[in-house]
Parts: C-alpha cells; sequence; structure tokens
C-alpha cells in the first residue's frame, strides 16, 4: 500500500502513516514510533492505531468520543467505508481499556 502526502508546492511524500492539521506533530510521533507493527495488525489494530494517534493530539481538556472521530478504511478488495458513530464506539472502548491497562502496569 502507498500513501502520499502533496503539499502545496508540488512535492509529494511516501508514507505509511501520516496525520495533517494543527497539533498533528504528536500524532506523527505516535505513529513513527509505531509504524513498524502496522503490517502485522489486524484491521482492528490499525483502527485502533489511528484512534490513539488521533487522541495524542488533542487538547488537554477535550476527549476522542463518537461525535468527533471517524475513520475511513479503503484497500485492495476492500471498497472505501467511514467508520463513524455508534460503529467507531467500540473502538473508543477497546482503546480505553487498553489505556487503562497500560497505566495499571506503570
Amino acid at each position: 500500500p502507498h500513501l502520499y502526502l502533496t503539499d502545496p508546492s508540488g512535492s509529494y511524500f511516501e508514507y505509511y502513516a501520516m496525520a495533517i492539521g494543527s497539533r498533528s506533530q504528536t500524532s506523527r510521533t505516535y505513529l513513527e514510533k509505531e509504524f513498524e507493527t502496522f503490517g502485522e495488525s489486524s484491521l482492528d489494530d490499525l483502527i485502533k492505531h489511528a484512534l490513539k494517534s488521533l487522541a495524542a493530539s488533542l487538547a488537554g481538556d477535550s476527549e476522542l468520543d463518537s461525535k468527533n472521530a471517524s475513520v475511513s478504511v479503503v484497500g485492495l478488495d476492500t471498497p472505501f467505508r467511514v467508520i463513524e458513530g455508534a460503529d467507531i464506539q467500540k473502538y473508543l472502548d477497546a482503546v480505553t481499556v487498553e489505556g487503562d491497562q497500560e497505566v495499571e502496569q506503570e
């Protein structure tokens, strides 16, 4: 798979994962740390990585929820679809549980 980012000057760059927009540096840092596991990850795990990277870029008092998060999926033999609302909530719940378990282990 290929992911390209084209900047306004016309230059383009290939990535395994990318985040853009305000506060995106924190998300890119998360993706840089985790991208080597993406090849072995299931679709559900990749969606959770996407949500974790989004959560990393939120302002201090903001929280990721089903009203402000959505994930799009596309791939070989996989038509484009957007996961949002109630469908994204199960992933948000899983990310929260994983985060709680990581905190307990520390």
